[in-house]
């Protein structure tokens, strides 16, 4: 129950009988909804942002009951995340996320009709992101201050996506009771509330320690190891702008720099060190082998793009037809 309640805090207006039907107060039925589901903490953190900046353009384009949200209402949303630089995949989900909120609302009776139904899927582009060479990697990792507990934080938050692949809801969740400090090893509950053992390297390991003990300085409100100024989980929004942050500082540039971005790098670097599919799909908490096998083949590509630099024919082929333009040359001027 504590962390339900570290995710919803339940004003004192949903505590009477209800006589609005306005967007917050859907809102917070639709949350409640999904703690009585016992959905996974990371997943309601994502309902919940997701609602949130739902609620807040909303209210920059003047609705705040649910009778007045009309489908423009909804697509003027989704569109400002396009603008906003977000993913398509993200884009996409969240218009799952909303669809599932608002059939949960007209079965509720606080919709006459429902204006998502006018609302078209967005489409989805099934592309890997492009990941991080070694150099920008290293080169992000060095961005954040070690002189500041959440420079230290963020270093640490970067150094696990990159080491272990954890998805960012998956690193946010994390509790401190779930790393196994001797074993370099934690567990996280992932997708469809599925628990999972994660190793980690012992250099990262050290990271987590230089930021434990800074950690426990300052206010420590929940459980989760990666805590804001307040003592409070960070959300996911905040993670997403600190790393694109980070990458502007690097000059990284020719890559999309984002949690996700660190994920796909981990997964291909994994594979191009020698990592076998099997492995990789265990540590990423995939299903299916589907997705590891996108990676399998993104190493590859990697490998081809390295044969063309380093091709020993190349480089045979090539001194072969220098010396040859050197002798012509030394017979023309014989």
């Amino acid at each position: 129950m504590n962390k339900q309640k570290t995710l919803i805090e339940p004003s004192h207006e949903s505590q009477k009988p209800e006589t609005s039907n306005d967007v917050k107060n859907a809102c917070e039925v639709f949350l409640s909804r999904c703690i009585a589901l016992n959905l996974a903490s990371g997943t309601l953190a994502w309902y919940e942002n997701i609602l949130r900046e739902l609620g807040r353009s909303l209210a920059a384009q003047g609705v705040e009951r649910m009778e007045q949200v009309g489908a423009e209402h909804l697509r003027a949303y989704l569109t400002m995340l396009r603008r906003t630089d977000h993913a398509s995949e993200t884009v996409f989900r969240t218009y799952g996320a909303i669809r599932c909120a608002f059939r949960f609302w007209k079965r509720e009776g606080k919709l006459r009709s429902n204006p998502m139904e006018l609302v078209e899927r967005p489409r989805r582009e099934h592309t890997l992101i492009r990941p991080l060479s070694p150099q920008q990697a290293a080169r992000l990792l060095e961005m954040p201050s070690t002189r500041t507990a959440q420079g230290l934080r963020d270093r640490a938050m970067m150094a696990l996506m990159l080491d272990s692949g954890l998805r960012v809801s998956e690193v946010l969740s994390l509790e401190v009771t779930r790393i196994d400090w001797v074993n370099c090893a934690l567990s996280v509950m992932g997708k469809g509330r599925k628990e999972r053992t994660v190793p980690f390297s012992a250099r990262t390991g050290q990271i987590f320690l230089e930021y434990a003990r800074e950690r426990v300085k300052g206010p420590v409100k929940d459980p989760q190891f990666f805590l804001g100024r307040t003592g409070r989980r960070l959300e996911r929004t905040k993670v997403r702008k600190l790393v694109v942050r980070y990458g502007k500082a690097a000059e990284i540039e020719g890559v999309r720099v984002s949690p996700h971005t660190l994920r796909h790098t981990f997964a291909v670097m994994y594979i191009r060190n020698g990592g076998d599919s099997f492995s990789l799909q265990e540590i990423l908490g995939h299903s299916t082998l589907e997705m590891t096998r996108r990676y399998v083949h993104l190493a590859r590509r990697d490998v081809a793009e390295q044969h063309k630099k380093f091709s020993p024919m190349d480089s045979l082929l090539g001194r072969q037809a220098q010396a040859s333009r050197m002798g012509n040359s030394a017979g023309l001027a014989a």
